[in-house]
């Protein structure tokens, strides 16, 4: 292997300094990169056709022919069963093609998005890395990604199809940007040992919520954290999606923000209320992000609270809470107008234009295989994150890998992993499809990681303002990111 690389002392700073001071959301300067050219079509050979990069027929063993070629890859790991697992599967392709693979670890101090964007302005765009999807779509924008298509249906042929509603969102203009091994939903946890209510709607939320608060104890019914950042977007979506939201649609060939028109302004208004009359059963909220709310459970702070996925269960069960086991979810968020939706999202392999595609496509081929996806779902917090493929969420080892893990044994049963995972399969929604209002799919997903929806659930919730007295000029400001995102 050519080089492994830990990146750990370029700050969030000095990224942004590469992209003219422009955040992450809309990464601005990456505006004058090449456009979306570039097909994904292959040959029935596996790759094995000359192309511009130079990828020779294929050896004996069936694989591309990639003597001398190199592979940048990125991806996060900070712990070193993942660095090895990575390790193995780069080596392994490296003896399988001849490929010089380049590895490298983004551990801290900067977000893979940091420095995929330093890269990008330095003109040496790595070949693959692993993204969220909402990541994928940034970059897919700006013209930087190369479409997948191609690399999918290979991959389909020995796997099978992904889930339908991760292949939704992978899917847009035509075209897969993402070959997807993992995704998660927004759940609602509960300790169902302080009260025989199951809050699976928002009255019953309420209700729980206020039985626990009334016992004598010091454990609160519920919690309303107080955020900024991916956290706040996500909540925000995991609540409104269940009350009949909608903040984009399709007019003509632009995205609108619609969450000003009716019904959807009277539905943020009702939601924003609603989290405003949670207060009262609530630690204090200010200041919180997705570790704090994470552990809120486990510390016996609070008795109920929203995340994304169910590492609220598992911190519990890592802290050895005697409680861990009576942590209950509710999958996709307690219900009001609906119950079929679940905001979540997907991550995996995206490829990169201006780089050798024909070899990062090779070597995601080669990686997205049922062996390696399976062993990295069981290191990768196990049970948080969902395979985005039946065959290996349905596979016996994979099952069984699961259930043999310390963290099943102590404090989960058969009966909620099934929940939480069959949920996910069905109920998964994304911001490019909008609990499914918004067709086709919406790429500029960017407006809503952005200061308007953040400061929104601020204005109530730290400042104590009327919801319907400051909607409009969040939303005001709100168009005016979508105007910008799309140019």
């Amino acid at each position: 292997m050519k080089m492994v690389r830990y990146l750990d002392t370029v700050s969030r700073r000095d990224a942004l300094k590469a992209v003219g001071g422009a955040s992450t959301v809309g990464i601005g300067a990456l505006a004058g990169c090449s456009g979306n050219g570039g097909d994904d079509t292959e040959t029935s050979g596996g790759g094995d056709s000359t192309t511009s990069s130079g990828t020779s027929a294929s050896t004996d063993n069936g694989m591309p022919d990639l003597s001398g070629e190199d592979i940048h890859f990125i991806t996060v790991a900070q712990v070193d069963n993942i660095q090895e697992l990575w390790r193995s599967i780069a080596s392994d392709f490296e003896d399988a093609t001849g490929a010089n693979m380049e590895v490298e670890f983004v551990t801290t101090g900067v977000s893979s998005l940091d420095r995929i964007i330093q890269l990008i302005q330095a003109g040496d765009p790595p070949e693959v890395s692993i993204q969220s999807f909402g990541e994928a779509m940034i970059l897919r924008n700006r013209g930087v990604l190369t479409p997948l298509s191609g690399t999918y249906d290979r991959v389909a042929e020995s796997l099978g199809d992904a889930t339908d509603v991760v292949q939704n969102i992978i899917e847009v203009e035509g075209e897969r940007w993402m070959l997807p091994f993992l995704h998660n939903i927004s759940t609602f946890s509960y300790r169902s040992d302080l009260s025989d209510t199951v809050p699976d709607t928002w009255e019953k939320a309420t209700q729980y919520a206020r039985e626990v608060d009334q016992m004598d104890s010091d454990i609160r019914g519920t919690y309303v954290p107080i955020m900024t950042g991916s956290a706040s977007t996500v909540r925000f979506l995991a609540w409104f999606w269940m009350n009949g939201g909608s903040i984009t649609e399709w007019e003509d060939d632009r995205v609108r923000i619609n969450m000003g028109d009716d019904p959807y302004r009277g539905r943020v208004i009702e939601m924003l209320n609603f989290f405003a009359d949670r207060q009262q059963y609530s630690p204090p909220g200010e200041g919180s992000g997705w570790a704090t709310t994470q552990n809120i459970l486990q510390s016996e702070q609070a008795a109920s609270t929203w995340y994304a996925g169910v590492r609220t269960k598992n911190a519990a069960i890592r802290n050895d809470r005697p409680f861990a086991e009576d942590i209950e979810l509710v999958p996709g968020m307690p219900a009001k107008r609906r119950d079929d939706a679940a905001e979540g999202s997907a991550e995996g392999f995206v490829a990169y234009e201006n780089a050798n595609t024909e070899a990062a496509k090779a070597f995601i081929r080669y990686a997205t295989n049922q062996e390696f996806v399976t062993n990295l779902l069981l290191e990768l917090s196990p049970v948080q994150n969902i395979p985005s493929w039946p065959t290996v969420k349905q596979s016996d080892r994979y099952r069984e890998g699961i259930f043999s893990t310390d963290l099943f044994q102590q404090g989960w049963t058969e009966e909620q992993f099934n929940s939480y995972q069959d949920e996910a399969f069905s109920k998964l929604t994304h911001k490019t499809v909008e609990a499914g209002t918004t067709e086709p799919p919406n790429p500029y997903t960017s407006v809503y990681y952005s200061e308007p929806i953040w400061n929104l659930q601020n204005d109530v919730l730290l400042n104590d303002e009327n919801p319907a007295d400051v909607i409009d000029g969040r939303i005001e400001e709100l168009r005016q990111v979508a105007e910008d995102a799309q140019g």
